[in-house]
């Protein structure tokens, strides 16, 4: 007669309710964990961002100490054809400028080199949509449209900042719009670069960002030397290096010119100013 074989003990399972307990546990850690890493990724972020202005800060001192104490021309050259029959031209813009390039530590421009207005992709901020947008379009080559240089009230040749006192245009016959580090005033509040969404700033396009309709780094908008608000969850953070060296993370209320300094009123161009606008953007305002 054959002995009953032992029945084995029944496996120990999850019940349909417990497995249910479970995925509502993990279901809820991730709901918990997911800002704080978009919080953490967000701050890293602007911890990049910052880097790079100080970066161009510092190959700012490098340039000055080279060039007898002149600041990056925000232009250099008349504009006209460097080569007769080519459409290259002579002119530079402080981004094309190769002491500071050099001093920067980038691949210098040269005429066909693709570089023009340029910096690798290392030293793009990392909030800069159309910085990505264009990488993509030309296959990860450096791209622009990400800082810019407070340049709109640079000296002019042959004509103090003091007469130039709202945001001309620069002309076609502009060969040099630069100013020596020393001329600026209260260097720790004045600005030198910043988040932007071309290479020119001015302050009368300084609150624009997410504030105007079509200002808000979309290939469509007027973008031309206009502010960039690329950090915190409502666009009113940017970061920047003032002349002294510093940078900051700073708020749009402490950035932002709140009034628009050309227009001109009876009294003057200045009287429409704010404390803002002198402070920050006007380098040889006291």
């Amino acid at each position: 007669m054959k002995k009953p074989v032992p029945s084995r003990p029944p496996r120990p399972g999850f019940t349909l309710v417990e497995l249910l307990v479970v995925i509502g546990i993990i279901a809820l850690l991730i709901s918990i964990l997911l800002p704080a890493l978009s919080k953490a990724r967000e701050s890293a972020n602007v911890v990049k961002c910052l880097a790079n202005l100080r970066s161009l800060g510092q190959a700012q001192a490098q340039y000055v100490s080279a060039w007898k104490g002149w600041a990056v021309p925000a232009i250099l050259g008349n504009g006209n054809d460097m080569f007769p029959g080519t459409t290259i031209k002579s002119r530079a813009t402080w981004l094309n400028n190769n002491g500071f390039r050099e001093a920067l530590g980038v691949e210098l421009w040269f005429p066909g080199n693709g570089q023009a207005g340029r910096f690798p992709p290392g030293l793009i901020c990392p909030g800069a949509r159309q910085a990505d947008e264009d990488q993509a379009n030309k296959n990860g080559a450096a791209a622009a449209y990400s800082y810019g240089y407070n340049s709109r009230h640079l000296n002019y040749v042959g004509t103090p900042i003091v007469t130039r006192p709202t945001a001309k245009l620069w002309d076609a016959n502009t060969e040099f719009a630069g100013v020596k580090a020393n001329q600026v005033r209260n260097t720790s509040e004045k600005i030198m670069f910043a988040d932007s969404m071309t290479p020119h700033l001015q302050p009368q396009h300084s609150n624009h960002y997410f504030k105007v309709d079509g200002y808000n780094e979309t290939r469509d908008a007027e973008e031309t030397a206009f502010v960039a608000y690329r950090h915190g969850k409502n666009h009113d953070v940017i970061n920047v290096v003032f002349w002294d060296g510093h940078g900051e993370t700073a708020s749009r209320g402490d950035v932002a010119a709140v009034s628009d300094p050309n227009n001109v009123t009876a009294d003057g161009p200045v009287a429409n100013r704010t404390p803002a606008w002198n402070k920050r953007w006007e380098l040889t305002a006291p």
